[in-house]
Formats: structure tokens, C-alpha cells, sequence
């Protein structure tokens, strides 16, 4: 398996950079005038080498898998918290990581709430036991964030119905 991009996924990416796939792998297979399942193969296939995101959504009652682009720290939106974790630095040039790193540390339940919305919830997780292998978080914090992530989960997997 190589890990070359060819010209059709280079177009898709360009598409997505431009917000095609807000609308969904079909929106996104229609404005390349594609055929759906090929242009779902190559989505699956960049997301697994990391090259872009993808996130289940609701609208109209259907479910449609959202495809986005993979941001920079510079120009990643971060999700509405309730204090500001990055106060010493004022551009507010963060990494996503350091900020969920930050959230996790000192959890509250609206900012994992605002993380787990934001990034969803399986990278929320993924960070946590992370850091909970490394050894990077106190006990309190770690069993408390797990705690509230696990009524998150479940909370978001009731509305998800």
C-alpha cells in the first residue's frame, strides 16, 4: 500500500478544503460528478492515513457522514469553554491536543461536553487513555473525566436515536 495521492484524491481534498463536504460523501460525489461508492472508498482511505475527518451527522432525519478538513492549530475554530485554558498566550495559537490535554487535566462537564461536541467523543477518549497510560494526569482528575465522558458518551448516544 502506498502512500502517494493521486490527482482524483488531491481534487477531493481540494474539494473539501472548500467546503463540499459539509453536505456529505453524496454532496461531495456530486460536485465531483463522481460515482458515490468511489469517492466514499477514497474519503475512508484519507481519513485512515490522516489526511482529513470525518463526523456522523443528523439532519432531516437522516444520518450523513460529514467530511472536513483536517486544520491547523492556527486556524482550528476551538469549541466554546468556559474559561480560557490558553490565557498566557495571547494569540491563542493552540494545538487541539494541548487544549484537550488542558480540559482533561481539570475537567469541567461543560468544557468535556464543548470537547467532545467539538473533536467527538472518540478523540476525547482516545486522549484520555493516553494520557492516563503515560501517567499524565492525578487520579482525581483522571477517574472524574472518565466518569463524565462515559454520561457524555451515553448522553450523546440517547440523542443520536
Amino acid at each position: 500500500m502506498t502512500n502517494t495521492t493521486t490527482g482524483k484524491q488531491q481534487a477531493l481534498l481540494r474539494a473539501v478544503q472548500k467546503g463540499a463536504g459539509r453536505n456529505g460523501v453524496y454532496g461531495l460525489a456530486r460536485r465531483l460528478k463522481r460515482p458515490y461508492r468511489r469517492v466514499y472508498d477514497q474519503v475512508r482511505l484519507l481519513e485512515a492515513r490522516g489526511q482529513l475527518r470525518t463526523q456522523k451527522l443528523r439532519r432531516r432525519g437522516r444520518t450523513c457522514l460529514a467530511v472536513m478538513p483536517l486544520a491547523t492549530a492556527a486556524e482550528s475554530p476551538k469549541p466554546n469553554l468556559q474559561f480560557n485554558r490558553a490565557w498566557s498566550r495571547p494569540s491563542g495559537q493552540i494545538s487541539d491536543s494541548t487544549l484537550l490535554a488542558q480540559v482533561l487535566a481539570r475537567p469541567t462537564f461543560r468544557d468535556l461536553l464543548a470537547c467532545a461536541v467539538h473533536y467527538g467523543p472518540q478523540t476525547v477518549r482516545q486522549q484520555l487513555n493516553r494520557m492516563v497510560q503515560n501517567f499524565e494526569l492525578p487520579a482525581a482528575a483522571s477517574s472524574e473525566a472518565l466518569r463524565m465522558l462515559g454520561n457524555i458518551e451515553l448522553g450523546l448516544a440517547r440523542a443520536a436515536r
